[in-house]
């Protein structure tokens, strides 16, 4: 583990002076952070030419010799044709019906209209070139650092929050191979290729309402080694119901906090009987409802949702039927575009009968990741295996019963159960002596300045 911490590090470092480097030496990226989803499907391109090389299994594309990315470097007056005759092929040429769905529409971020000059390309294979060298980084790491650098340096938002080295770390504590893994906000699937690339997935589910995302979302994953057969990515909201034919193992989301949804809640057979007031209980319902026997949904949501009122008939039913596992609190700065409290939400189907493990982190030492706006939890390895073994240690961690959270009228806000500072015990006479102590210091001060005073007037 403190290998990959390294290994990450030094990732990190690299790819930093590397795209700071490439923003530099380029004109066309200076000033565009739309660049980066143009560096993405190069990124991409370059992967899936190196794959149909190397791999002779079922990878779902063809791309003929002459299309290969190198050929970019080397034919350089006529990149844009190139490159748009390999993309049609890796993307039109597909009679499979699973491989159609996942490479159809794979590059439909690249945009050829305002990136519509050779020099442009020119430079944006220069750039991908230079994100590539020098570094121990595989092209999809690469990609899933660039899209949270994105979002870091105000780029193009979609909503969701990336998700932080601690944060998987947290989802992946104690974790079994996980057959069919789900998320209803999947983004750029950064959170579910990272979670895959320290854990045994299999099959990887998302939606999202954004078809560029949902396209970004499938290449993170192939980048990321993940065969097309085992891809299962739509554009679709979560205000409609989806028929996956499948219940997952493990749900994962960041949803995007405080959304506006409009469904028919009351004929959605995932939200009977209670109709979610909150976006974020819509989607921990539909993960509910889709989420197997043995299955464990982990989600982030804002702190307010722990003691939502117009919420409290979905609180009450999670508590009564015991399947909140854990709750722990999160400081704050782990994400780049909210400062606000967050927690993360550990909801089993089935019954916990131990009561709600929560976790206080909100007074976690924290340090800020390199040149990006997010801070990291100190002592992370540490609070893992607190939770790992659901230890209870003071001011940190506490197993909160059903009994003590119906006493709160289901209020799950962690200061309610796990006390954020110690109280000091005081000894009430030695207090009421020092007070009277002083009283008779000032009171022979008072006689002091009025023998002084009275004397100026003799």
């Amino acid at each position: 583990m403190q290998e990959d911490k390294y290994r990450q590090f030094h990732i990190d470092f690299e790819l930093t002076n590397n795209i700071n480097s490439a923003w530099r030496i380029s004109d066309i990226l200076r000033g565009r952070s739309t660049s980066i989803y143009q560096l993405i499907g190069l990124l991409g391109y370059k992967y899936l030419s190196e794959n149909v090389k190397n791999n002779k299994d079922d990878i779902g594309y063809e791309l003929n010799e002459e299309l290969y990315y190198e050929n970019l470097l080397i034919n350089k007056g006529n990149v844009i044709d190139t490159l748009k005759e390999g993309i049609e092929q890796i993307t039109q040429n597909n009679d499979n019906v699973q491989a159609a769905d996942v490479f159809y529409d794979l590059f439909s971020f690249i945009d050829f209209e305002t990136f519509n000059k050779n020099d442009a390309w020119l430079s944006l294979i220069d750039a991908t070139e230079n994100l590539c060298s020098e570094t121990i980084a595989t092209i999809g790491e690469i990609i899933i650092f660039l899209t949270k650098y994105t979002s870091s340096t105000g780029g193009p938002q979609s909503g969701g929050l990336k998700p932080t080295e601690d944060i998987i770390k947290l989802i992946t504590a104690n974790q079994k191979d996980v057959k069919n893994i789900y998320d209803p906000f999947v983004d750029e699937a950064t959170l579910l290729a990272e979670i895959g690339n320290v854990t045994n997935v299999e099959n990887y589910y998302g939606q999202h309402p954004n078809l560029e995302n949902c396209a970004l979302a499938k290449m993170t994953l192939l980048a990321n080694n993940v065969n097309y057969k085992n891809i299962f990515i739509k554009c679709h909201d979560i205000t409609e119901p989806i028929n996956w034919n499948v219940k997952f193992d493990l749900c994962v989301s960041i949803p995007p906090f405080g959304r506006r949804l409009k469904f028919n809640g009351q004929e959605d057979i995932r939200f009977k009987p209670y109709t979610p007031r909150k976006s974020e209980f819509a989607y921990l319902l539909d993960m509910y409802y889709n989420l197997d026997d043995d299955g464990t949904i982990k989600m982030i949501v804002p702190n307010g949702v722990l003691f939502s009122s117009p919420d409290k008939k979905i609180i009450k039913y999670l508590v009564d039927n015991e399947l909140i596992s854990s709750i722990i609190g999160l400081p704050g700065g782990l994400f780049d575009i909210t400062s606000i409290p967050t927690s993360m939400l550990m909801i089993n189907k089935e019954s916990t009968e131990d009561g709600v493990y929560y976790l206080n982190l909100l007074g976690a030492k924290t340090k800020k990741e390199l040149q990006r706006k997010v801070v990291s939890i100190l002592d992370i390895d540490e609070y893992i295996n607190l939770i790992s073994n659901k230890s209870e240690q003071k001011l940190i961690s506490k197993i909160a019963t059903i009994g003590d959270i119906r006493e709160n009228e289901y209020n799950l806000a962690i200061n309610r159960y796990v006390d954020l500072e110690e109280l000091k015990v005081f000894d009430i006479e030695k207090t009421v002596s020092n007070i009277n102590e002083i009283k008779m210091e000032l009171k022979q001060i008072d006689e002091g300045l009025n023998e002084k005073l009275g004397g100026l007037f003799k």
